[in-house]
């Protein structure tokens, strides 16, 4: 415990100053918080423990019993973030490409030839990246601008327009990748940095700060998000989120824009990443399950409201597993094996559990009847 009590006692000397004779416990305040821990004076020094005020002022402090060592993390985002910065950036990427319109020839060549440009995040050392599904899909000539200035023309390998997510791929070897976040490190108040090319080319690898505002957010998406008043701009579209340990949290796909309305940029969450990397992986597609049916959310789940009213069925197809299974038009789906669904984002969150041709049970109200039906997934 000996660079413990080294640590506090450096503080010590600074809070101690003439209070050597005074006898009474005094109150130690860390940026105008007071420290509520035991505190000692001995010898004309203030003991205070080592986490007390480590945590009072942000930081994180863990101990290594075998080393016999204790090490303090700092959430200040201005002493750590150049460095957060600096090693994120080879791993982004920007991109740009040609995009032409409907019309007749003579049309197209003198009005709408044009470029469009966005970022992107290297998975894999051998030249893959991912970026949104809207940012490539019709772009012509895609070009990719790496860190250092170097530009490789680009293919598109997969994409996937539902989660608005795509990979392409350059000959190149030996690139930085990304490193993606656990769920459970995607909490609403964390420090994170968007790193992209907004509005113009030349911007490319700029970078702006911010918090994870939100959560579980869905919007018009069909899969829940991350809302963060990190700056989002037109050409910031498949660029990352990271956090402070350098580590992607979402894809930045969107912003609320309007006037009067700031700070409302969101994120594709690394969970739906991964979910929709593997299925590349594995598939070479994002493979769905289906039951055939219609569903429709309430007016409250549509609003964003609290609702438990679950998703009522407005049509089924002919032949489905819906219809084998005996779903009928205005059942009410509530569960999915256990797990309650409010929403279609909730339906579609929990369908990524599943493959076409699994099987599971769904609780349906009927009336005032509730039921358990097993259905087998078709592949949508």
């Amino acid at each position: 415990m000996k660079k413990l009590v080294g640590a506090v006692t450096a503080l010590a000397i600074i809070c101690s100053a003439g209070l050597a004779d005074i006898d009474f416990t005094p109150s130690v305040y860390v940026n105008g918080n007071k420290i509520e821990a035991d505190i000692i004076m001995k010898d004309d020094r203030i003991y205070v423990p080592l986490r007390a005020v480590s945590e009072s002022m942000g930081a994180t402090v863990s101990w290594d019993e075998t080393n016999n060592t204790a090490s303090i993390e700092t959430s200040r985002s201005d002493s750590i973030l150049p460095q957060v910065i600096k090693d994120a950036s080879p791993f982004v990427v920007a991109i740009i490409g040609g995009y032409s319109f409907e019309g007749t020839p003579a049309y197209k060549e003198k009005y709408m030839q044009g470029t469009a440009h966005g970022t992107g995040v290297i998975i894999k050392s051998g030249g893959e990246i991912l970026t949104n599904a809207h940012v490539v899909k019709d772009l012509n000539n895609i070009i990719v601008v790496l860190y250092d200035g170097s530009g490789y023309e680009a293919t598109i390998k997969y994409i996937d327009e539902e989660t608005d997510l795509a990979v392409i791929k350059i000959n190149r070897l030996g690139l930085q990748t990304a490193r993606f976040a656990d769920d459970e490190d995607i909490v609403i108040g964390k420090t994170v940095v968007a790193i992209g090319t907004p509005i113009s080319f030349s911007l490319r690898n700029s970078a702006s700060l911010g918090i994870i505002s939100g959560i579980n957010r869905s919007i018009t998406n069909d899969y829940r998000l991350i809302q963060t008043d990190a700056s989002i701009n037109p050409g910031n579209s498949g660029g990352p989120l990271v956090n402070m340990n350098g580590e992607v949290v979402g894809i930045n796909s969107s912003k609320l824009a309007g006037i009067g309305v700031e700070g409302m940029g969101f994120s594709i969450p690394a969970g739906t990443v991964k979910y929709v990397l593997k299925h590349f992986e594995t598939y070479g597609r994002v493979r769905r399950p289906d039951i055939g049916a219609t569903l429709q959310e309430s007016v409250f789940a549509y609003m964003g409201l609290p609702a438990d009213t679950g998703l009522m069925v407005s049509s089924v197809k002919e032949g489905s597993p819906a219809q084998t299974a005996g779903i009928l038009i205005n059942d009410t789906i509530i569960e999915v094996n256990g797990c309650a669904v409010h929403s279609i984002v909730d339906w579609n969150e929990e369908m990524k559990k599943y493959l076409p041709a699994d099987t599971v049970t769904l609780k349906v109200q009927r009336g005032t009847e509730q039921k358990d039906i097993s259905i087998k997934f078709s592949e949508k």
